[in-house]
């Protein structure tokens, strides 16, 4: 039989069929119906009973070579007691695990997984990370396609140190994501399916890659607190509102700006913040409100028109909260320069990110002598151990009146009343007056010893 001889195979009248044997191949047959005409292979298959018919492939969708070598090859595994299909389905079913196993594919598992896992107040920063240093990684494409079993410390070391020739914070945050895939990926129930028993960089820190992570320590000084309120005060809604709010509340910039005004309690002067996850469980955050705030808050409200959505702080009349702050943040340090040159042309204002707002009110806490476990409330930081699973205790009357210290002090010291949050007054005086002092004391020490 050729391909011309199945052409010329006249089609049935309808609910017949008929076959039409190869001649060349055993079992395989051309099965001609009404509409179509399909190569199917006639044989008594493992496990059954009786001679059946299976489908190879349809004639036009298939060439006739083709179905023969597929009939061959099912003949062959027929007489060592295999089943085609099954066979398929295994081979099908271990192409997928090896497909599974692939390092960049095991990666993409693990994002998925991320948003389930116990702690999940980073989630969005930590897959932009794993999707900026590895997956669309350049440098990792190579190291990406092998099997998770297959990478190596030096593979994995080679992509840090490229990130780290960028971008050192990025390389050291890479580290801690490595870190938590690897652990996750030998998790019971997983090491198998990815085909991992070693983890690679087990019992290695973020150091032994020559990566570390410098710490932040900037401070706003009170002459650059001043040229920041009033730049964000030059700034119109909803940029400028937002940035002197922030500066203020001690919360984290994205929450601050999804802020919604239903979550306001102006009767009990209290932001509800949306509830955040500690050890697996979300727990409600009270945030009180001083006297600066609600004002703050009420102008905002006042100032905005009827139909405005429910997010505070928008640029889609309330329907979507601000995003990407890169542009208004770069408006505000060019006018807090501007201010700041005004306010005092001696000085120089250092650069300073958002983020370091919530370090101004901390340290202002601080020396202000505020409780350190209601300024680490404030901040919204959990308490560690024993105390964090037992005191639930939100200490909400002491925040509210450390948070009114904290402002009622900030307004003093962006006013120029105050030169910083602390209160020293030292007796000074010129080096000759210490001296007279001293020659003053001694004389003094002389005299009663004469006496005695």
């Amino acid at each position: 039989m050729d391909e011309d001889t199945i052409k010329r195979l006249r089609p049935t009248v309808s609910g017949k069929r008929y076959d039409k044997h190869d001649g060349e191949v055993a079992n395989l047959v051309v099965r001609v119906g009404t509409l179509t005409k399909v190569f199917v292979l006639m044989a008594r298959f493992p496990g059954d009973v009786r001679t059946t018919r299976r489908k190879i492939g349809t004639v036009g969708l298939m060439s006739l070579d083709k179905a023969r070598a597929i009939a061959r090859d099912w003949n062959e595994k027929i007489k060592q007691g295999i089943d085609p299909e099954e066979e398929k389905t295994r081979s099908e079913r271990e192409k997928r695990l090896q497909e599974r196993r692939v390092f960049r594919s095991a990666l993409v598992d693990f994002i998925a997984w991320l948003p389930d896992r116990r702690y999940t107040r980073h989630v969005t920063d930590d897959i932009a990370v794993i999707r900026r240093t590895l997956l669309e990684n350049p440098e990792a494409a190579e190291i990406l396609t092998k099997a998770v079993a297959d990478v190596t410390r030096d593979d994995l070391g080679e992509i840090v140190d490229g990130v780290n020739c960028r971008s050192m914070s990025q390389a050291y945050q890479l580290c801690d994501q490595l870190q938590a895939f690897f652990r996750w990926v030998r998790a019971p129930g997983r090491s198998g399916p990815y085909g991992i028993v070693v983890n690679p960089i087990d019992g290695l820190t973020a150091g032994d890659f020559d990566v570390w992570k410098n710490a932040r320590l900037h401070v706003l000084e009170p002459w650059e607190l001043r040229a920041y309120w009033q730049a964000a005060g030059e700034i119109p809604y909803p940029y400028g509102p937002y940035f002197k709010v922030l500066l203020l509340i001690a919360e984290r910039r994205t929450a601050v700006a999804e802020m919604r005004w239903s979550e306001l309690d102006p009767g009990r002067r209290v932001w509800r913040a949306p509830p955040i996850k500690v050890k697996g469980k979300l727990v409600e955050h009270l945030v009180p409100l001083s006297d600066q705030l609600m004002e703050l808050l009420a102008d905002l409200r006042h100032s905005q028109p009827p139909g405005h959505g429910d997010y505070v702080f928008s640029s889609s009349y309330g329907q979507r909260s601000i995003n990407g702050f890169g542009g208004a943040t770069k408006t505000l340090r060019a006018r807090a320069e501007a201010a700041l040159r005004e306010i005092d042309p001696t000085k120089v204002m250092r650069h300073f990110v958002l983020h370091d707002d919530r370090r101004v009110d901390r340290t202002a806490l601080s020396a202000l002598d505020v409780a350190n476990d209601v300024a680490e409330g404030i901040l919204n930081h959990s308490k560690k151990g024993m105390e964090g699973l037992y005191d639930q205790y939100r200490q909400i009357p002491q925040r509210r009146k450390a948070m009114a210290r904290l402002h009622d002090r900030l307004d003093e010291v962006v006013a120029g009343s105050k030169d910083d949050f602390w209160e020293d007054e030292p007796s000074g005086g010129s080096w000759e007056d210490f001296g007279r002092a001293a020659a003053g004391k001694e004389a003094e020490r002389t005299t009663r010893g004469r006496q005695r």
